[in-house]
């Protein structure tokens, strides 16, 4: 009896054994096909928390000619000029710290960063000596600077930091730099999304501007003024939705090739502008904008554009030094609604 009950026992389990084989077998036949995708590890995703996932080493020239190479993505950038807040901004990203001398400024525009921006640690010095152990202190992957003026903090920040020197002289340039830096810092979609935002803005401009209006984008901070020409940043952008014979004859009037040069009232009188934009720059408090000292000349009031009131006071800081996507859309803005307010 003994070795019966055992034998029974044996078989019923054997029984249930095999009801939940079969069981198993009949509502989930592909269960063990699917098992290799569920196991997946989840670092094979791209996400922020996996930036070498999919990041390539780089290799870039900047404008002074100088190669950099990148083994990691550039998570934190220190500003020391105002354009590459313009980028980062542009990329969704936020400085680590950024210049006091003036790129502040466009840091704290509402298009930019807005009250935020006054929260962004600071690089002390001045915008042409910028401190280095500010830099130094919140460990940036990188620095952007302006070519010509920063030059020196390459040797300042060796092996410290790498410092990249960018000097847009057209819109074209500006879009490329967005895309180059859009590469280091893995941030490819949101430099095309950006570029494309801007260059649509652009091309639907060109096909709705009438063009029949001369505009001219002059700048300094007294009489001795100077104007951007249509080789210059600016210039690049306005002639393509307006009349802008302001040109370069004398490239040794233009040295550093930036497209500007210094002129005069009898010149600007001969070409005499419908518009005139105005970039005011003052170094001491209580300095007079641009357009109210040059009130004080006779010719200035001959110009059509003074008689008829079209001499426009611009933000200089995101019209002459923003130099990025996001400025030159604003500039571009702001200049259709001044020189055609009844089809923009």
């Amino acid at each position: 009896m003994k070795h019966t009950k055992i034998l029974l026992l044996i078989s019923m389990l054997l029984t249930v054994i095999l009801l939940a084989a079969c069981s198993s077998s009949t509502t989930n036949p592909s269960a063990n096909l699917q098992q290799p995708e569920q196991s997946e590890p989840a670092a094979t995703l791209v996400t922020d928390e996996s930036p070498e996932a999919t990041f390539e080493p780089q290799q870039m020239i900047d404008a002074s000619g100088e190669q950099l190479e990148f083994q990691s993505k550039v998570a934190k950038v220190a500003c020391v000029v105002s354009l590459c807040v313009d980028i980062v901004a542009e990329l969704g990203m936020e400085p680590v710290a950024i210049g006091e001398s003036g790129v502040r400024t466009i840091a704290v525009a509402e298009e930019f960063y807005g009250e935020h921006g006054t929260t962004i640690p600071s690089i002390g010095g001045s915008f042409f000596e910028p401190n280095l152990e500010d830099i130094i202190t919140v460990k940036p992957d990188l620095v952007i600077g302006l070519l010509g003026v920063h030059d020196s903090l390459r040797e300042g920040l060796a092996g410290a930091v790498p410092v990249y020197l960018a000097q847009p002289k057209t819109y074209t340039d500006s879009v490329k730099l967005l895309e180059d830096i859009g590469r280091l810092t893995g941030r490819t979609d949101e430099a095309k999304a950006a570029a494309e935002k801007f260059l649509s803005k652009l091309e639907k401009a060109k096909q709705k501007a009438p063009k029949d209006k001369k505009a001219l984008i002059m700048y300094g901070t007294d009489v001795n003024f100077s104007i951007v020409t249509d080789s210059g940043l600016g210039g690049s952008v306005l002639k393509e939705v307006s009349h802008y014979p302001f040109k370069v004859n004398d490239p040794s009037e233009d040295p550093y090739g930036e497209g500007s040069i210094q002129y005069s009232l009898e010149k600007l009188l001969e070409e005499n502008p419908d518009v005139i934009f105005v970039e005011s720059y003052s170094y001491s408090p209580g300095t007079k904008a641009l357009s109210e000292q040059m009130q004080e000349l006779p010719l200035w009031s001959k110009l059509k554009a003074v008689q008829e009131q079209n001499v426009i006071e611009v933000r200089s800081p995101i019209w002459g030094d923003g130099r990025g996507t996001r400025s030159l859309g604003i500039l571009l803005d702001e200049a259709l609604e001044a020189l055609y307010p009844e089809q923009f």
